[in-house]
């Protein structure tokens, strides 16, 4: 028979073991969601949008404008500045020349020969020297905008030979070199004047235009090249230099403009 204490004693036993069950369940429930909210991060990775890709534009063939000095010499590619002892000096030595002749010939020399102060060379202005505003428009911004006349071109060109191609009985290696764009085109430009030159000869003024010209083409192709002039108003020579020579800036951009439109008007076939 179990006593009174006896009795308590079970009871209390029985009491903790319920509670320790009680406590470890406790602690056990929060682990149990956690495979679920593994899942579910799994499925919302899988349904999120990619990221996208930035799509790589194919890059168009493009037809170069190529410049040629020409019969230039080296000099032409900097801003020339033509002054009135430039001419001095030029028509002193022609004096000087014929004097010989006459001495060597015997004869009356008829007299200096007639020549235009825009063939004089000039001097180049150290103030330019590594500024791009001096350098020759038609090396850099007049082929850089001929050149997308030219792609134009030259592009239909490419695309006229592929079709004759397809139904000429062309190979397919000659197909498909038919439809490649001519990276440099066929005619040359060369360049003209750039030069400020002084606007008279006699006077103390310092007055100065800004000349520029270039040739599409190459004399002999049974055509004369293609032509472009550009001048500016006469301008003090102070007014040139003013504002780290803000003048020049702006007639040179006038100049390529106006060349751009002359030379872009080319017939296609002399291209």
């Amino acid at each position: 028979m179990i006593s009174n204490k006896q009795g308590r004693r079970a009871a209390w036993r029985a009491c903790g073991i319920a509670l320790a069950l009680a406590g470890l369940s406790a602690h056990a429930e929060p682990d149990a969601p956690a495979p679920a909210v593994q899942q579910q991060s799994t499925e919302a990775a899988a349904d999120a949008p990619a990221t996208p890709v930035a799509a790589v534009e194919p890059v168009t063939p493009q037809t170069r404008v190529r410049f040629s000095r020409g019969m230039y010499k080296p000099g032409i590619e900097q801003l020339r500045v033509v002054r009135r002892e430039n001419t001095m000096n030029n028509i002193a030595g022609q004096v000087a020349l014929n004097i010989a002749l006459t001495a060597i010939a015997g004869r009356v020399s008829v007299g200096a020969q007639g020549f235009s102060k825009d063939d004089l060379g000039g001097t180049t202005l150290e103030a330019l020297k590594d500024d791009p505003a001096g350098a020759n428009p038609a090396m850099s911004e007049l082929v850089d905008a001929l050149s997308k006349v030219a792609t134009g071109i030259y592009r239909k060109r490419a695309e006229a030979a592929y079709a004759t191609a397809l139904t000429d009985g062309s190979t397919p290696e000659e197909i498909e070199e038919a439809r490649k764009v001519q990276a440099v085109a066929d005619t040359p430009l060369l360049p003209g004047s750039w030069h400020l030159v002084y606007e008279n000869l006699t006077g103390s003024d310092e007055l100065f235009r800004l000349k520029f010209g270039a040739e599409l083409g190459r004399a002999g192709f049974m055509r004369p090249p293609a032509t472009c002039f550009y001048q500016s108003e006469p301008v003090a020579w102070n007014e040139w230099q003013a504002d780290n020579w803000q003048r020049l800036r702006e007639e040179r951009a006038k100049a390529v403009a106006r060349c751009t439109e002359t030379l872009a008007a080319t017939p296609e076939k002399f291209w």
